[in-house]
């Protein structure tokens, strides 16, 4: 008598990306013919504990193909505490249909929800393989080169301070202020140095959190600027700090993320009207927010075709009977850029968080030209710098 194909399980976690689906869709091609069902959770792990799941092989490819170059997820994301009581009712919703695989796509907090996941199983002697599938615009995941969505999100946020810059240059305004997502890592502010291709052009300057920002020696740094060019472009990230370690900028009382924290954001209207009130100049404070990994037009084609060789690696992996892992990507030395896949266990992953290396910064306000190197191959190779006539 054959022996029945497994089951399987996969669920999203935190904020999407454009290239989630892909990674999703990645799993079920791998998965078709190979898994007797590939169940979702509709809406992350709360959609799994309110029983609304699906068979992600009983929609048609084709369809599931056109849904995976669109961004957010298909299937939908949770963002929020998963208690041990949450775990039990997984796991006894895994052992009623036999689930044998379970893919859990996300950040540093997903991963350590799945570690806790596989740790429970174990304890239960419930024969469960967990693979976690690395998903953040914010490129603070440990042990891999770089996350999948990232490099999309980079190339909106270089596409946008460049268009910027090139209005800004055309009728000056004196300061504008570019405010990009980042918490505690400054790897996407970062990416805006691809915008310039010449020491005039924007950004002007680039604050990220793993420097400590001063609001004296931002407004000394503006107004010497200028003095020098009359008109000033910048980027912060959202989640700037001062010498305390407090976030310049920060939401609080019941407006807190999932962790209880302050939400960030807001910091480029704050520091634009620091500017205007004591420079006493016109300013302007632009914040493009989950457009920078909602935006379609710029995916990255780098970024897509390795969010789906993740997703099938990840299904490959546990058909051969790896478990409690990542998928991880790891830059490859060679004249043209690649990368392998492999993978690291959950334990040197979940919780922990990749800020930028100290190599890549230049304080106060500066990014190092070899960070160039680092995400130019991220974004394609078709992002164009600006063009000047003089």
């Amino acid at each position: 008598m054959p022996k029945s194909k497994p089951q399987a399980f996969v669920a999203h976690g935190g904020g999407p990306s454009s290239v989630l689906n892909s990674s999703l869709y990645g799993t079920v091609r791998e998965g078709h013919g190979r898994f007797g069902r590939l169940w979702a959770a509709r809406g992350g792990l709360a959609g799994l504990l309110r029983g609304e799941v699906l068979d992600l092989l009983t929609v048609p490819l084709r369809r599931l193909e056109r849904l995976a170059e669109q961004p957010g997820t298909m299937i939908g994301s949770f963002r929020g505490e998963i208690t041990d009581e949450h775990i039990g009712r997984i796991l006894e919703f895994f052992r009623r249909r036999d689930i044998r695989h379970f893919f859990y796509a996300g950040g540093n907090g997903s991963m350590g929800t799945l570690a806790r996941i596989a740790l429970a199983a174990a304890a239960q002697s419930y024969e469960l393989t967990t693979i976690g599938i690395p998903k953040t615009i914010d490129n603070d995941i440990c042990e891999t080169d770089h996350c999948p969505g990232f490099g999309s999100a980079a190339r909106f946020v270089a596409t946008a301070v460049r268009e910027i810059g090139l209005d800004q240059r055309a009728l000056p305004t004196p300061v504008s202020i570019i405010e990009v997502m980042g918490r505690n890592a400054g790897w996407l502010a970062a990416a805006s140095i691809l915008a310039r291709g010449r020491s005039d052009d924007p950004p002007h300057f680039i604050y990220v959190p793993e420097e400590v920002f001063s609001t004296t020696e931002f407004v000394e740094r503006v107004e010497r600027l200028l003095r020098k060019q009359g008109w000033v472009v910048g980027v912060v990230a959202e989640g700037i700090r001062d010498a305390s370690g407090q976030l310049v900028s920060a939401t609080y009382g019941s407006n807190l993320d999932a962790k209880g924290r302050p939400l960030v954001g807001g910091v480029s209207a704050d520091l634009a009207m620091l500017i205007s009130t004591e420079l006493k100049v016109r300013t302007r404070s632009e914040k493009p927010g989950i457009l920078c990994r909602a935006f379609n037009p710029c995916r990255s084609p780098v970024d897509a075709r390795e969010a789906f060789e993740i997703g099938r690696f990840a299904a490959r992996s546990a058909l051969a009977g790896k478990s409690q892992a990542m998928v991880a990507m790891k830059r490859q030395r060679s004249r043209k850029y690649r990368v392998r896949l492999h993978l690291v266990p959950l334990a040197k992953v979940c919780d922990h968080e990749r800020t930028m290396p100290r190599r890549y910064i230049r304080p106060p306000a500066a990014i190092a030209e070899d960070y160039r190197k680092y995400v130019a191959p991220l974004v394609g190779d078709d992002l164009q710098l600006p063009a000047h006539l003089d």
